[in-house]
């Protein structure tokens, strides 16, 4: 009985928050002024609030609901000090790579990275290759939030299957992304990044008083495994190496996420990314810590979990009451999708602009055909063996970071060259298919973190090299900014 109560309530409070989402991308389709760059960017005009949402919704996605969990009950505490102390450092990066975005964005009229990157030394090899590198290793991230999705909704309607519940939600998502561009992928981040807040700070104080408050709750995991509260945790995963690995890889490699790099595009000003640079790591070093505390805690009550990924849900679904349980299912999908919106358009945008030009009906179309594209990988490519945060570190993660060299080079150091750029993308992005493939050391670091390493010293050597053989001719090309 209360299982058709439960879904009865979850599916009126989907429909709800569904319709609202249709709502927004409909009223930012009219408000619209049919241009190019309010499609793409919203006509540069987020405010502090807008921004900071955005960019935190955006940067919260299944792998902070389903994975964080996850990881902290496999591998304990540890997962809170690699995720919160560098993700929360991250922002410094949008006023280091922010703000000069912004800031040549707004002068030159980019709407791209690709655009900004090429543009720097005049090379449009160099720009589509940018576009097609940071495009190839997001995909798999879209992928992710479709699988999410479904593993959220099959908690609850077993029947409707993972696959299913995948493609329902990307359906809906594209739908609002093709109304509304920008304004719509914004407006409706504002509306989720409160959703998904909430939904966490009621499912760890429900499942805390359930559990006999924090200290109860917190003091049976601790006797269940005293392992989960040192590092390197009970299977040694957390060593030194791979802790100063996580905190380089979030530094550098989230700004190279296209949803967050096209977003500093989108600032009113530069005092909206300044707020939004001290307002992200005060809610990400409190935010993160609610899911990994809940996937510790698991292990107090003897649960025995086979897919990690589903402890947050499992946990939410044992220990509340149902109604809190659907809130929390639709606060799951609220992260998820404030960032596939974010990735749908912004890869839409830079395959569109990139490669054809700033042409709003061909990015529609470019939506639809991903959106396509990240149903059949739900459907024939996800191996659930390797977990969510698995599946990104080996994809999207390591393929991403090895773009910040080239990118910081172009922003700030007036002696890079073209031709150190690719190579530094190309070595890079080779070193990481060879740590795929291959067996190769790593001396306890990510293989991403080498790959950042070999990026940046091609970078370097390349460009000392060009400029030694073809000095007059860099000598006369100016820097951007």
């Amino acid at each position: 009985m209360e299982g058709g109560m439960m879904q009865a309530f979850t599916l009126t409070l989907l429909a709800a928050y569904f319709a609202v989402l249709v709502a927004i991308g409909l009223f930012a389709h009219r408000r619209g002024k049919k241009s190019a760059e309010d499609y793409f960017l919203a006509n540069r005009g987020f405010g502090a609030v807008v921004l900071f949402f955005t960019l935190a919704a955006t940067n919260f996605s299944a792998f902070t609901f389903l994975g964080f969990a996850g990881k902290a009950y496999t591998d304990g505490m540890g997962e809170y000090g690699v995720m919160a102390v560098g993700t929360a450092f991250m922002a410094l990066m949008f006023y280091v790579i922010g703000r000069k975005v912004w800031q040549l964005g707004k002068s030159n009229g980019y709407v791209t990275p690709g655009e900004l990157v090429g543009g720097r030394y005049h090379s449009r090899s160099l720009q589509i290759l940018f576009t097609v590198i940071m495009s190839a290793f997001t995909i798999p991230y879209l992928a992710i939030q479709a699988i999410g999705a479904g593993y959220i909704l099959q908690m609850v309607f077993p029947e409707l299957g993972m696959k299913i519940g995948a493609i329902l939600i990307m359906g809906i998502i594209c739908f609002y992304v093709v109304s509304g561009g920008m304004k719509a992928s914004g407006w409706t981040d504002v509306l989720q990044g409160m959703i998904m807040v909430a939904a966490m700070l009621v499912a760890c104080a429900f499942i805390a008083h359930s559990l006999g408050g924090f200290e109860s709750a917190t003091h049976a995991a601790f006797e269940a495994q005293p392992s989960l509260f040192s590092r390197p945790g009970p299977n040694d995963y957390f060593t030194t190496q791979l802790w100063l690995s996580f905190f380089i890889l979030w530094v550098f490699c989230d700004p190279m996420f296209p949803q967050m790099f096209t977003r500093f595009y989108t600032a009113k000003s530069q005092r909206s990314l300044k707020t939004a640079m001290v307002a992200y790591p005060v809610l990400i070093s409190f935010f993160f810590l609610l899911p990994v505390l809940i996937g510790v805690w698991a292990h107090g009550t003897g649960m025995d979990i086979a897919n990690p990924d589903n402890v947050l849900l499992l946990m939410v679904k044992n220990y509340t009451p149902f109604p809190v349980f659907s809130f929390v299912i639709v606060g799951a999908l609220a992260a998820l999708m404030s960032t596939a919106d974010s990735q749908l358009l912004s890869l839409s945008t830079m395959i569109t602009c990139d490669m054809v030009g700033k042409r709003v009906n061909y990015s529609r179309i470019v939506t639809v055909l991903l959106t396509l594209f990240a149903m059949a990988f739900v459907v024939f490519g996800y191996n659930p063996a390797t977990g969510i945060m698995g599946t990104l570190v080996k994809t999207t993660f390591s393929g991403l970071v090895v773009l910040s060299p080239a990118v910081i080079a172009t922003l700030y150091w007036r002696r890079a060259t073209k031709w150190g750029c690719v190579a530094s993308i190309m070595g890079g992005e080779a070193t990481v298919f060879l740590y795929t493939y291959t067996t190769l050391p790593t001396w306890g670091f990510l293989p991403a973190i080498i790959a950042l390493l070999v990026s940046a010293l091609l970078l370097l050597l390349f460009s000392v090299i060009e400029r030694m053989v073809v000095p007059a001719v860099h000598d006369s090309v100016p820097a951007q900014g």
